[in-house]
């Protein structure tokens, strides 16, 4: 039996060894894209607008960008709504982009609704089946990406945002730029 034993204890440990040894090489050599962090260029996507167009942080290359991954069903992504709205206004003859990004919202008509009753302009895009969210790691909602005007991530805000903390998440892409 103390024979057999040994053996069965090498042939665990070589299999543990095995399991370490992929699990390693995967994250040293593997392809798989993480999600965008403070200083890694902005991640690339495209997708519908609520008219139609298709449209990416590419899309606007060269100017600072917020990205806003919310829904309809999420109580400080209402909240925080206006305050983007405003910010946009105010900022958006300086190249200051808005981008929001629903979260794969069914029918459409609902994000259709939410945006004429908030007066919402900048664009709306949709994320139908959360490619996007999952490309950038979005867990929780809402969640905001800072781009300056060379596609860096500058910030990510995870949460509720008040008007003074765009602003000034804002004015200092402005003076990145």
């Amino acid at each position: 039996m103390g024979k057999h034993k040994k053996w069965i204890q090498l042939s665990i440990f070589a299999f543990v060894l095995l399991i370490a040894a992929y699990t390693v090489a995967g994250s040293v050599f593997g392809d798989e894209e993480r999600p965008p962090e403070v200083g890694d260029p902005v991640a690339p996507f495209q997708l519908a607008s609520l008219d139609g167009e298709k449209l990416g942080p590419a899309s606007y290359a060269g100017r600072p960008t917020v990205i806003n991954f919310w829904g309809t069903f999420c109580p400080p992504c209402v909240e925080e709504t206006p305050a983007l709205q405003r910010m946009y206004e105010k900022y958006e003859e300086q190249g200051v982009v808005i981008i929001g990004v629903n979260l794969g919202e069914k029918p459409v008509v609902r994000v259709e609704q939410f945006a004429k009753q908030f007066g919402v302009t900048y664009p709306i895009l949709l994320d139908p089946d959360l490619a996007v969210r999952d490309r950038y790691g979005v867990r929780s909602y809402p969640t905001t990406f800072f781009v300056d005007a060379s596609g860096v991530v500058r910030e990510v805000k995870v949460g509720g945002m008040t008007e003074g903390y765009i602003e000034a998440a804002i004015q200092r892409l402005l003076q990145q730029s």
